[in-house]
């Protein structure tokens, strides 16, 4: 991996929502599903919201506690580390973890800090494996279509109309949208997502039996449990609403890759690094 080796740093004994920390190096390769724990510690490109810089960090520290629950029900879930630095270096070390962790038999799982950490994943998801689906639980869009000026690059805002507009992906899907943008005429007929406003299993039956890829950016809770995410919209859902949803695509999905971010590190509320862990340890059941 080069130079951004140098900064994955694994050497706490527990990690990532309780699992255990090994090196990347050091992965036994495994048959049965298991997590591939990783964080990105930086915003790789952030245009909206407060800054989550360190988010990777804080969401490992703050759900290691779930070390004994973990040991029971998820105990071959790893932690390969936290990369960090400059951010074109970290977006190409996501890449070469998510492949080395496929290799290996793994469900790579990136823990980041802004939503476009989905981005490297999802397109290296996309890469190893045909006719995926991008599925991503978001109050927002993030395709940039209400935006006057979208000649910025790819950002947290607009990300996922590259990833729509691209053909790697089967179908893009978005669960919960309710911020007021999303209501705009842009996003009529024309949108290039699929969009489920209710958080809830109901509507999900056209993705059964389908390969995912599920992005969980923790703005779609409502920010009455997670106060600390950077673009606070009312009215989300609640967290057994999320792990319903996430329960599902688990139990009638393939889910071959996944990532969590917008998390704002703020040990004030360190309850919303276990409620991010707590769902997205739903997505890879052992």
């Amino acid at each position: 991996m080069g130079e951004e080796l140098d900064d994955l740093r694994g050497t706490e004994l527990v990690g990532f929502g309780g699992a255990s920390v090994v090196a990347l190096d050091a992965l036994v390769p495994t048959v049965s599903p298991a997590a591939c724990f990783f964080g990105v510690d930086v915003d790789l490109s952030k245009r909206f919201g407060d800054s989550s810089d360190g988010a990777a960090a804080f969401v490992r520290q703050w759900s290691a506690r779930m070390h004994p629950w973990a040991r029971v029900h998820r105990p071959s879930a790893v932690d390969v580390g936290i990369l960090s630095g400059e951010p074109a270096d970290v977006i190409r070390g996501a890449s070469e973890i998510a492949s080395r962790a496929f290799a290996s038999g793994y469900v790579p799982v990136a823990v980041g800090c802004d939503h476009t950490v989905s981005y490297p994943v999802a397109m290296t998801a996309a890469r190893r494996h045909e006719d995926l689906t991008y599925v991503y639980l978001d109050a927002h869009l993030d395709l940039g279509l209400h935006l006057d000026d979208s000649s910025d690059g790819v950002h947290n805002g607009n990300f996922v109309a590259a990833m729509a507009v691209g053909g790697a992906f089967r179908e893009v899907v978005n669960i919960g949208a309710r911020a007021w943008t999303t209501y705009d005429d842009v996003y009529g007929a024309d949108c290039p997502v699929t969009v489920v406003r209710e958080v809830d299993p109901a509507g999900l039956s056209a993705l059964r039996g389908r390969k995912v890829h599920v992005s969980l950016d923790i703005d779609v809770l409502d920010p009455v449990y997670v106060p600390n995410t950077g673009s606070r919209e009312p009215f989300g859902a609640s967290p057994q609403q999320v792990r319903n949803v996430l329960t599902w695509l688990a139990d009638n999905c393939a889910v071959v890759s996944a990532d969590v971010s917008e998390a704002l590190p703020d040990p004030a509320h360190r309850t919303t690094a276990e409620i991010a862990m707590r769902c997205v340890h739903e997505l890879v059941k052992e």
